[in-house]
C-alpha cells in the first residue's frame, strides 16, 4: 500500500482502539497513536535492501529482502520493540510509574502497526510474504490492487481532518460536547471499514486499470498529483 498509507491506517485504527484502551494505559494517547502510525512504516525499511546491496537483493528471497523478515509477526515484534526503546525517553515522561508497563504499551501499539502492515500487504500483489518466519511457508497476493491508491489517502486524510475539527469544532458547544466522542469514533470506526472494505473488492491489473478505478472514485483532480508517481512505480516492480 506504500508506506505513507500504512501509516495513516494504522493511526486511524488507532483512533478506534484509544477510547477503548486508554483508561487502563499508562502512556498518553498521543504517545500510542505516534507508536501504531511509526510501527506500521517501519517494515517498508527493508527498502534498504534496494539502496545498499542493489536491486537483486531487494528482489530476491533473501531476509534482508522486501517483504522478507520485516514483514513477518516475529520481525515486526522485534522491530516494534527496537521502536519503542527509541521512542520511550521522547514520549514517557521520567516520573512513570511503571515503566516497563509503558514500555510494554509502546511496544504492543507499534506491533499492532507492523501487524496492520502486514494485513494490508496481503492484498497488493508481488511477493508472498514469510509471515509466520522462521517457517518457510508464505502468504499473500489475494488480490491485484497496486501498490498505491489516492483513494485510500484521501479516506484517511479525511478522516483524520474531520476528526479533528469534530473535536476542536463541535467540542466547544455545550449543547453537542458529551457525543462528540462518539460521534468521532463512529466517523474513525465507518474509515477502518471502508478501508477493509476496499481491500477485500478492488481489483486492477495494469496501469489503465488502475487509472479507470480511481476515477471511479476521486475527481482527476485528486488523482493526478500522484499519477506520474504511480506510473513510474509500476515499471519498476513490474519492468
Amino acid at each position: 500500500m506504500i508506506t505513507p498509507n500504512h501509516g495513516l491506517s494504522g493511526y486511524v485504527c488507532a483512533q478506534v482502539a484509544l477510547p477503548l484502551l486508554r483508561r487502563r494505559s499508562p502512556v498518553s494517547p498521543r504517545a500510542l497513536g505516534v507508536a501504531i502510525t511509526l510501527g506500521a512504516m517501519v517494515p517498508d525499511l527493508d527498502i534498504l535492501s534496494r539502496v545498499i546491496v542493489g536491486r537483486a537483493a531487494y528482489f530476491s528471497g533473501l531476509w534482508y529482502a522486501h517483504r522478507g523478515v520485516s514483514h513477518s509477526i516475529v520481525g515486526t515484534l522485534l522491530l516494534a520493540l527496537i521502536l519503542a526503546a527509541l521512542l520511550y525517553r521522547p514520549l514517557v515522561p521520567r516520573d512513570t510509574p511503571r515503566p516497563w508497563t509503558a514500555f510494554a504499551w509502546l511496544a504492543g501499539f507499534a506491533w499492532a502497526g507492523g501487524l496492520l502492515h502486514i494485513f494490508g500487504d496481503l492484498f497488493t500483489p508481488g511477493w508472498q510474504m514469510p509471515v509466520f518466519w522462521p517457517l518457510a511457508v508464505r502468504f499473500g497476493g489475494w488480490r491485484h490492487i497496486g501498490w498505491f491508491s489516492p483513494y485510500l489517502l484521501w479516506l484517511f486524510v479525511t478522516a483524520i481532518a474531520l476528526g479533528v475539527l469534530m473535536e476542536r469544532g463541535l467540542g466547544r458547544l455545550a449543547s453537542l460536547r458529551r457525543w462528540v466522542p462518539a460521534m468521532v469514533w463512529g466517523m474513525y470506526a465507518l474509515a477502518v471499514f471502508r478501508w477493509v472494505d476496499f481491500l477485500s473488492v478492488s481489483h486492477y491489473s495494469g496501469w489503465s486499470e488502475w487509472l479507470a478505478y480511481q476515477q471511479q472514485l476521486l475527481p482527476d483532480a485528486m488523482i493526478l498529483p500522484f499519477t506520474e508517481g504511480v506510473h513510474a512505480i509500476w515499471h519498476w516492480f513490474t519492468g
